[in-house]
């Protein structure tokens, strides 16, 4: 039987414990009044990420460190703090996006909660009914959120105590994609004649309203609605409409690079059969499996990377591996020890093709050995160097960039990830000679700096296993000589 993408995360209790503390630690009224005052940066979606790592995400770890756990509790709960932050941020932006206000013009009662699922993300549409029956939103602003998040019990009632000239605005005809908030006062009244209209403002050939909305749901990422339409439809339709809107939302996979659209790309492939699943997954296998990449999906990713060495023809690797150094060191999310595993998982000759020619200073190795410089933990850096033959281990410690490398560690007394990377790459001692004069000459060290202690540290390292090189060679042939004794 062929194997099947696996879409259920089953959390052990002791993860869902800590994901449930880290949102705990995020409700306090402090931290949440910072979130609600926290401005996009107006350079753009980067610039804002980086900003809320420095402002904001530092007020609930120090609330992590405050609990005084002991040391791998902490460090777990330190990698769960951020993500959980990040669902928060995205709410608020989208929340801000679709109700055109800003959120810190708001103060949310504490009736408003956010509601969470078990794996740790937001659940929108309980969220949303909470934020609808409190009056910190004007009731255009909660009527327009129920019909987003298709709340059919809600919009009735909302629309009665709306003034006559939003009704009059949300009633007008013939808008050639409308938001859902000009769609729902026909569809409540069942005048859904009124947008018969829709059908043919495209040359998908849909044949209902319901299916227009569940297409349109999808294109603009609202799973929610998503949801809502699609139980809707006919078996026909979602049979059409499935194959379709997957089709197009696997190739919009690298212009809707965001958490919303590969949430409802999973849901959509999530009600396909796994037969149609593993047909996805062949024609589109990197795309597939960076779909689980997104929080809180990341214990299903490595669960689904077998699959990929299986589908992967070698003429993809070049894909995977830019693919890997966008996710794994240009996100402001980092899954370190995801990438190990990921790595160690990998087949021998993506192995040799990601590090690829590391003297040019543009191999992936090196720009994963730079990221992976910034956290305490130097495994992670050790990594390539243990998972490759002895060769490559060479060509990577004699590049220019990780020599560099070795240098700023050193200087910021963090010799222990320089040691860790050349115990391992186990130079012979012709190498470790060659080795001593390429990083004198890749940091242009003068005799000043040579005088340094902490660049000292290297040169003693290298000559410290010459000698240790030499007694053991020594030890092994006295061992020979005892063993063999002349006659």
């Amino acid at each position: 039987m062929e194997k099947q993408l696996k879409w259920v995360l089953l959390l052990p209790l002791k993860e869902m414990a800590l994901r449930r503390v880290a949102v705990l630690l995020w409700s306090g009224s402090d931290i949440l009044a910072s979130v609600m005052k926290f401005q996009h940066d107006r350079f753009g979606i980067e610039e804002s990420k980086w900003k809320w790592l420095r402002t904001i995400e530092p007020k609930a770890k120090d609330r992590v460190l405050k609990l005084e756990l002991p040391e791998s509790l902490m460090k777990q709960m330190i990698d769960i703090v951020g993500p959980i932050g990040l669902q928060i941020k995205r709410w608020k932006e989208s929340l801000e996006y679709h109700l055109s206000i800003e959120i810190q013009e708001i103060i949310l009662p504490n009736s408003a909660k956010l509601c969470w699922t078990s794996a740790g993300s937001i659940n929108n549409r309980k969220t949303a009914e909470e934020l609808v029956r409190c009056d910190a939103l004007d009731v255009v602003q909660r009527y327009k959120l129920a019909c987003i998040n298709c709340l059919e019990d809600y919009i009735p009632l909302l629309w009665e105590k709306l003034p006559e000239d939003s009704k009059m605005r949300f009633l007008r005809a013939g808008i050639p994609s409308p938001k859902l908030e000009f769609c729902w006062p026909y569809i409540t009244r069942g005048e859904l004649s009124e947008l018969d209209y829709l059908l043919s403002t495209s040359d998908r050939n849909l044949t209902s309203f319901n299916q227009w909305a569940f297409e349109h749901s999808v294109e603009h990422d609202n799973k929610t609605a998503a949801e809502y339409f699609f139980l809707k439809l006919r078996h026909g339709e979602r049979k059409a409409s499935l194959m379709r809107t997957v089709e197009a939302a696997l190739r919009n996979t690298y212009i809707s690079k965001n958490e919303e659209h590969s949430e409802i790309l999973c849901y959509l492939l999530s009600l396909m059969s796994p037969e149609k699943q593993i047909e996805k997954f062949k024609e589109r296998p990197i795309d597939v499996l960076w779909l689980f990449l997104d929080w809180p999906r990341q214990d299903l990713f490595l669960e689904n990377a077998g699959l990929l060495w299986t589908f992967l023809p070698p003429s993809a690797y070049g894909d995977l591996r830019l693919q890997m150094v966008n996710s794994f060191t240009g996100s402001y999310q980092c899954f370190p020890k995801l990438f190990q595993e990921f790595f160690i998982q990998s087949s021998v000759d993506f192995k040799k093709y990601f590090v690829g020619q590391p003297e040019s200073n543009n191999s992936p190795a090196c720009a994963f050995l730079s990221f992976f410089s910034c956290f305490e933990d130097s495994e992670a850096m050790e990594v390539i160097l243990r998972n490759v033959d002895a060769a490559d281990r060479v060509k990577l410690v004699f590049n220019g960039h990780i020599l560099k490398l070795f240098y700023r560690c050193m200087l910021k007394d963090r010799w222990h990830r320089v040691e860790g990377c050349l115990r391992v790459a186990a130079l012979s001692k012709e190498d470790r000679e060659r080795l001593k004069e390429a990083f004198i000459e890749s940091n242009y060290i003068g005799r000043v700096e040579r005088e340094n202690r902490k660049i000292i540290r290297f040169f003693e390292f290298l000559n410290e296993a010459d000698a240790s090189a030499d007694k053991e060679k020594k030890a092994q042939k006295r061992k020979r000589e005892n063993c063999c004794p002349e006659y």
